[in-house]
């Protein structure tokens, strides 16, 4: 074999097709080492006739070392599963190729190829990210990768690096998380390694390196020429300078202060309270002996007393919040707290949480309430950054040491209620587990129109499953119309409080709903759930899906005239029969 492609991978099924559709007619041998893909890489990599590897993830130096040994051709040519060859540059490797492995100076001949980055749906020609010639090509054996981050080949024998036309394609940052969580992922890598070298660096010499750091992205690079994609590189450049070195600064002390009460306060939609509840499980891992509790509004506390790792729940109702000052503060100062995070920005709680003399409060700097009442602010925007806004939350948590990865979004939270007696007399005659449908959101988001919510109804009840119709009486009023007289259809709008809606929620098949807090609680208990979701924000997936081990979402690419979701029933109905049990319900 000539050339061997060498890949390693972490649930990339959104780009590796791309990838490997560019290497047709290119290479004899393409390997894959994945680090425990669980979106469908595995298959897709094997589909294009790939050797997949299954690995334990060691580091990108180490990983990619390893995948280079199962090469089989003469010739390595390593590229990232979020790249892609151009026309010119396949041409330009097989020209490259169909040389000698050495030159005639018997120097291993390798070959460094111009990356183009993409990003947010712009290419970046200027801001230091082009030219970006990296050296991806060389005779088997001949290199090794070196380094914790932004590794580098390393040669143990005279070589020559000999530049290829044209360039590799890099759609690196489709939205502005991607670029966020990137930043996160390579500072913390970066600050370990530091920390294990024993370097140090000031505060002066950290904010040195940040302003340069936008100086040289925006102007010596050019990045002005990029418009607002180059100002907003450099901006997010500057930023991750300054993370990564607060996060080595977060490991040379001896490591903050193990809080022994923490409050968590968020005062606003029981979804948003669903959430925020992953920041629980963080304080727990990081500080097994912490006690945690829960502020939240009287409407959403039936939730948080049914999460996982709750001490108490504290309802802030309306005499506290008009109030703050002495009401708001005497229910904070009796939890005798030493941290409270403020995953909303409540003014009134905030200046309640001050006034009770809470040593450590966090909140967002970004509005005035947070700037005057919290001792520590954080400066994300989470409006149009595209991260979820569980991940926003746990960001509060890096002053106190808590660092999290993404696995908080196969995570359950909530426990499912304990009801005594005959709670659900008006689901008695369902067949269990039945499936959940509920049209509302309470104006939370765009909806699907209650006609199609109706005619799933009916499909599903078509095919032997019993379905329950959930919401308020007020959501009744509007559904009324559309309600299918059909008798596995149970009509339970208004029938069940809260508590009740979670029980029976646990015991579902499948609950199917809109972007609103009985989706996110489904999720959250562990049932399989199926979000209708639209694109764009404020109300996209990207930073409202729910949370828990069996998420689906169907997207809207478009809104009917009214503004509610274009979907079609065929179009959800396909996604929820695969989630379904196959046996036959039918009598």
């Amino acid at each position: 074999m000539r050339l061997s492609v060498v890949v390693i991978t972490l649930n990339e099924a959104n780009n590796l097709p791309r990838l490997l559709n560019s290497l047709s007619g290119l290479a004899d041998d393409i390997v894959v080492f994945d680090s425990g893909s669980t979106d469908g890489t595995v298959a897709i990599a094997k589909a294009h006739g790939a050797r997949v590897y299954p690995c334990k993830w060691q580091g990108w130096s180490a990983t990619k070392n390893q995948a280079n040994q199962a090469a089989l051709g003469q010739w390595i040519l390593s590229l990232d599963a979020d790249e892609a060859l151009t026309t010119p540059s396949k041409d330009a490797i097989r020209r490259h190729i169909a040389g000698p492995l050495q030159n005639e100076k018997g120097e291993w001949r390798a070959g460094e190829i111009n990356r183009l980055t993409r990003y947010c749906g712009n290419w970046v020609r200027h801001s230091g990210w082009h030219p970006d010639w990296k050296v991806r090509l060389w005779p088997s054996g001949a290199a090794r990768w070196e380094g914790a981050i932004h590794e580098q080949l390393a040669f143990d024998a005279p070589f020559s690096v000999e530049r290829i036309a044209g360039h590799i394609e890099h759609h690196s940052y489709p939205y502005a998380s991607d670029h966020l969580q990137q930043i996160e992922r390579f500072g913390k890598v970066w600050a370990e390694d530091q920390h294990g070298q024993g370097k140090h660096y000031t505060m002066v010499l950290a904010l040195m390196k940040v302003a340069a750091q936008w100086f040289k992205s925006f102007v010596i690079k050019r990045g002005f020429l990029d418009g607002c994609t180059g100002w907003t590189i450099a901006r997010r450049s500057a930023w991750a300078t300054w993370r990564k070195h607060a996060r080595l600064r977060m490991l040379q002390m001896s490591g903050p202060v193990e809080p022994s009460r923490v409050l968590i306060a968020r005062t606003d939609a029981i979804g948003d309270l669903v959430v925020t509840l992953p920041l629980v499980r963080a304080l727990k891992d990081r500080f097994p002996n912490v006690k945690v509790d829960l502020l939240v509004r009287n409407y959403a506390a039936p939730v948080a007393r049914q999460a996982h790792g709750v001490n108490r729940v504290i309802e802030w109702n309306s005499a506290m919040a008009e109030d703050p000052k002495r009401r708001g503060m005497e229910a904070m100062r009796q939890g005798r707290y030493d941290v409270v995070v403020h995953a909303f920005p409540d003014p009134s709680v905030m200046q309640a949480a001050s006034r009770a003399g809470i040593p450590t409060r966090i909140a967002s700097g970004r509005r005035w309430a947070g700037i005057r009442h919290s001792t520590i602010q954080c400066w994300d925007s989470r409006k149009t950054s595209g991260g979820h806004e569980a991940w926003h939350g746990l960001r509060l948590l890096l002053p106190l040491g808590v660092d999290s990865d993404e696995t908080f979004r196969k995570q359950t939270s909530l426990n499912a209620p304990e009801i005594q007696g005959p709670v659900f007399p008006l689901t008695a005659p369902m067949a269990a587990p039945p499936i959940l449908l509920h049209p509302g959101s309470n104006g939370s988001a765009g909806n699907w129109p209650p006609d199609r919510f109706a005619a799933l109804a009916v499909r599903l009840a078509e095919l032997g499953h019993t379905v329950g119709l959930t919401g308020t009486k007020e959501e009744r009023a509007s559904f009324g119309p559309h309600l299918p007289p059909h008798p596995r259809v149970v009509d339970l709008f208004g029938q069940l409080d809260l508590k009740e809606l979670m029980a029976l929620q646990a015991q579902s098949a499948l609950v199917v709903a809109s972007s609103t807090g009985p989706l996110h609680t489904a999720a959250a208990l562990g049932t399989p759930c199926l979000g209708l979701y639209g694109k764009h924000a404020p109300e996209w997936p990207r930073r409202w899906a729910p949370l828990g081990p069996s998420v689906h979402i169907c997207i809207s690419e478009t809104l009917t005239a009214s503004g509610q979701l274009e979907l079609s029933v065929e179009e959800v109905l396909e996604v929820c029969t695969p989630l379904l049990k196959t046996t036959d319900l039918r009598e």
